[in-house]
């Protein structure tokens, strides 16, 4: 029984130094999967996977601690509020709902935006004396409406409450339909951290890719 129960313990151990080894040679097409993931497509597994992956080089205390619907309802709402800032405060009360349907249909086009990693290389970093980065030159493609551009904050001015209720809704049901696909291209740029014989990737301001998908996204509207 002693013999059995060692050999259990043997295998066991095999297995968790192999998952070790797998996590600390995730290759950085991965980790940028992590990133997005997490960021764009708000997806909490994804921020889990992320984290354990940073832990071995950054410590559990530079981890991401982010409530992924929390933080997505607050984008709507600075939207709308933005929005409704511009417009008559009479306009603003009565179409606040409206408004506020109409930014979740554009942000939930941008989380679901699918990639495709064209190309990776590595360059030297130029803040740092004998450390490379991992550039990932990657496209981004986004659902939009077919004929429907972005909402003109001119336009919206000169409506009454009820014409822009009204407005508003046909936009929301527009951009939810959104049968066409966008496609920018970025650059995303992961540090390399030696630790242990290992080679990590990491990039502490992730959040610009979300900053720069939503500026195309928007923009990709104007024209």
């Amino acid at each position: 029984m002693k013999g059995t129960m060692r050999i259990v313990f043997l295998m066991l151990l095999l297995c968790i130094q192999n998952l070790s080894a797998q996590m600390d040679a995730v290759k950085p097409e991965h980790v940028f999967g992590m990133y997005f993931n997490t960021f764009v497509k708000q997806d909490e597994r994804a921020l889990q996977q992320l984290n354990e992956y940073l832990v071995p080089f950054l410590g559990a205390e530079n981890t991401y601690t982010i409530d992924m619907n929390k933080s997505f309802n607050d984008e709507v709402q600075n939207l709308t509020e933005s929005f409704l800032a511009h417009l008559p405060k009479e306009t603003a009360a009565g179409c606040r709902p409206e408004a506020r349907e109409y930014f979740r249909a554009l942000l939930n086009n941008v989380k679901n935006t699918g990639y495709v990693v064209k190309n990776i290389k590595e360059v030297k970093n130029e803040y740092a004396d004998n450390s490379w980065v991992t550039e990932l030159s990657v496209d981004l493609s986004f659902p939009v409406p077919a004929n429907v551009s972005a909402l003109k904050l001119e336009e919206a001015k000169k409506m009454t409450a009820e014409d822009l209720k009204s407005y508003l809704k046909n936009k929301t049901k527009a951009f939810a339909k959104s049968e066409k696909k966008t496609t920018v291209q970025q650059t995303f740029k992961l540090y390399q951290v030696k630790k242990e014989g290992n080679t990590y990737y990491w990039n502490g301001g992730p959040q610009e890719l979300v900053w720069k998908l939503n500026d195309s996204y928007f923009k990709s509207l104007n024209h």
